[in-house]
């Protein structure tokens, strides 16, 4: 009886042991801080969502590995099957159908209007007929994309299209609201030249998975349960009071 009592005992650990040595592989942005950016030896992602999904993960036994990269290339391979998951994207008219979301979103996050310092204030409605800054791979929120009146012009990263406004070549930018304020407070330059003249809208952000990846479908579940968790138990809202103490 001893003997078997140990056996499943040692079966028991052994298991525990092989769950928790799984390990994922997902894409992340590689410049969109504070929530998402490459560490300075360009090895790992760090801002709110790494921290959230690797907490997410972990409470499920596995281990995530953040690769970044830019967002273009992220997405990509996310939709050639070749990646697993991408990081950060919202759902909307051209991803809702694309790829496999979990339900409970990351976070949320506002999307501002930057135009020149001296600029009066602005709606989206604003923006038709105006040349408009995005970046190249961005996902943007339905009313935004369905507005085929406002002229957008795509740039590399969200920094070349506040440059770009500062210079007068664009008339408008649409960036996500701590990651422009980020970019300003960084470029002292800049900041005199541009500001926030509006809101687009306050959104989810998710991670799209592959529906071309074999696992897609079944990490994008785990996740979601992941995410449950740490919400449940207050790892969550410890997560985002650093990431609010980081802001100050």
């Amino acid at each position: 009886m001893l003997l078997l009592q140990w056996i499943a005992g040692t079966l028991i650990v052994l298991s525990t042991l092989a769950v928790g040595a799984e390990t994922i592989h997902l894409n992340g942005e590689d410049d969109w801080a504070p929530y998402s950016s490459a560490t300075k030896d360009y090895r790992d992602l760090q801002g709110l969502a790494p921290d959230i999904i690797r907490a997410a993960f972990k409470s499920q036994g596995v281990t995530a590995v953040l690769r970044p990269m830019p967002f273009a290339r992220c997405m990509k391979e996310v939709d050639t099957g070749k990646s697993l998951g991408c990081f950060d994207t919202l759902i909307n008219e051209n991803t809702q159908d694309r790829y496999v979301f979990h339900s409970t979103p990351l976070f949320k996050a506002e999307m501002h209007i930057y135009g020149p310092a001296n600029g009066s204030p602005v709606s989206l409605k604003d923006l038709e007929g105006k040349k408009v800054g995005t970046t190249v791979g961005y996902t943007y929120p339905t009313s935004f994309l369905q507005n085929k009146k406002i002229l957008t012009e795509d740039g590399p990263t969200e920094k070349s299209q506040i440059q770009k406004l500062a210079a007068g070549r664009i008339d408008y930018a649409v960036l996500w609201g701590l990651t422009g304020e980020r970019i300003l407070n960084d470029n002292p330059e800049l900041k005199g030249k541009v500001k926030s003249l509006g809101k687009v809208s306050r959104d989810a952000l998710y991670i799209n998975f592959s529906k071309k990846h074999k696992d897609g479908a079944k990490y994008a579940a785990i996740f979601e349960s992941g995410l449950k968790k740490i919400i449940e138990n207050g790892t969550y809202k410890k997560i985002d009071s650093e990431f609010q103490k980081s802001l100050k």
